[in-house]
């Protein structure tokens, strides 16, 4: 009797979405094996900027659990650190131009992140995790093949082959992207399939902060780890923090001649496109010119006020050039600071999706907005819905396989797309001042009705128990 051949796939992407597939598919090979290949454009894992902080919700995290082995999960904390106690609010905050808190949802706080996954879907959860560390971890024990650059795929009745700037090429069974916003595996499956501008200009950017001034911040606005600062003319502020001092190196120390204790955060800064002119793209290339330029933006659009001299310190505090090893900056995760335009994909903007051995997960078919700090989590659900899929392989059914994935993630994906879409916008459109009391109310008063809900699901837990 003739072995039936072990099926290969092939993943282009080795970010959190590619790197969690690699490991479901892996883990799960007592069910179904798979001869799984994982290819990265990228030189090496430090070759590029890896980003900082990222939202994390509870479904992502539990997806993330479900596909990773113990070994790999052991080593979370060092991506997702343990929540400080009584320090850190593991949650959002919505604030005014001026800091004065408008709505912080009753998020469920936990004890250690592997508490995260036993949360229900129906309260609130969610935490910052570092990017680049989380990526650490997940390389644990893949093999990723390096330098591999995409250019083409050619798909056949017995397989796809993958083609690479270097001339090779690859034969698989299962083409996974994996890579991105400006897939060229997309541009090549659904060419009709665009990037949509959402007419918002956005910055972002890591800074290394001193505690006097993190201690300010808090003081104002609070010490949610998602910090959210409303504008009135027509900007928006995300912070991202964790309360935890980073390790700084001996030279950053004696540069700075203090013991003071530092924190990472990241900075997202948006306003309106319509706010941009023919300046802009002179000076993108000069990171301090941009630094300046997101400065001149904070003045001419928040009032002057203790929360806006904190927002103007902060991004002062970004590196201006490609910093010296670690005595400007003690951390590996540098990236030159630019203003890029916000764009989403949205596949409910095509007329049909025809299901193939060749399928997308992550940005690649649904790249959306930073704003609600959902992209790496709907990443991450995409690899375990198409791992569980694949586990019914086999050469005869493998478009029900992936046609079961897509359906699930075209169900659960634009939505959030969506949302996150109007959420931008909303928050960069000028509400004036009759507007601002408006919005001002609406949000404390669901915050009110919202810590009422929670208090009354706390008391029925009580009486169960």
């Amino acid at each position: 009797m003739q072995q039936e051949k072990v099926p290969t796939v092939i993943i282009v992407g080795a970010g959190p979405g590619g790197l969690t597939l690699y490991h479901s598919l892996i883990k799960n090979k007592d069910k179904k094996e798979f001869n799984v290949k994982i290819f990265e454009r990228e030189s090496g894992p430090k070759d590029r900027w890896q980003g900082y902080h990222i939202g994390f919700k509870s479904q992502g995290f539990k997806s993330l659990m479900n596909c990773i082995p113990s070994s790999v999960a052991l080593n979370l904390p060092k991506a997702i650190p343990n929540p400080v106690p009584g320090v850190e609010y593991h949650g959002t905050s919505f604030s005014d131009h001026e800091g004065n808190l408008l709505l912080r949802p009753p998020f469920k706080q936990f004890k250690n992140i592997y508490e995260i996954a036993e949360i229900p879907d129906h309260f609130l959860s969610g935490t910052i995790a570092y990017r680049d560390r989380l990526r650490d971890v997940l390389l644990e024990n893949v093999p990723v093949q390096w330098g591999k650059k995409l250019v083409r795929y050619e798909e056949t009745d017995e397989g796809v082959w993958v083609n690479f700037d270097d001339g090779s090429r690859e034969f698989c069974d299962i083409l996974v992207d994996a890579s991105g916003i400006n897939s060229p595996i997309r541009k090549q499956k659904i060419p009709e399939l665009q990037i949509n501008d959402i007419g918002t200009t956005h910055a972002v950017a890591s800074a290394v902060v001193p505690k006097h001034l993190m201690d300010r911040l808090i003081k104002v606005n609070g010490n949610s780890v998602i910090q959210k600062l409303l504008g009135l003319n027509g900007d928006s502020t995300f912070i991202g923090l964790r309360l935890i001092p980073i390790e700084q190196e001996q030279n950053f120390k004696n540069k700075n001649n203090s013991d003071e204790l530092h924190y990472r955060i990241t900075m997202f800064y948006f306003y309106s496109s319509e706010l941009d002119n023919e300046e802009i793209e002179k000076i993108n290339n000069n990171p301090a010119l941009v630094v300046e330029h997101i400065k001149n933006m904070i003045r001419k659009l928040r009032p002057e006020c203790e929360m806006t001299n904190i927002l103007l310190e902060l991004w002062d505090l970004v590196p201006k050039a490609v910093p010296k090893e670690s005595e400007d900056f003690p951390f590996k995760t540098y990236n030159p600071i630019q203003l890029r335009k916000v764009r989403d994909i949205n596949l409910l903007t095509i007329n049909s999706w025809t299901s193939s051995r060749v399928t997308l997960i992550g940005d690649a078919a649904h790249a959306m907005s930073p704003y609600l700090g959902l992209g790496t989590t709907h990443a991450i659900q995409d690899a375990e819905a198409l791992s569980q899929a694949l586990l019914n392989y086999s050469p005869e059914n493998y478009i029900s396989c992936i046609k079961e994935y897509e359906n699930n993630m075209l169900k659960r994906a634009p939505v959030d797309v969506l949302k996150s879409r109007y959420a931008t916008i909303k928050q960069v459109t000028p509400v004036g001042y009759f507007g601002l009391f408006i919005r001002n109310s609406i949000l404390k008063t669901t915050n009110f009705l919202m810590k009422i809900h929670d208090s009354v699901k706390i008391l029925d837990l009580v009486k169960i128990h």
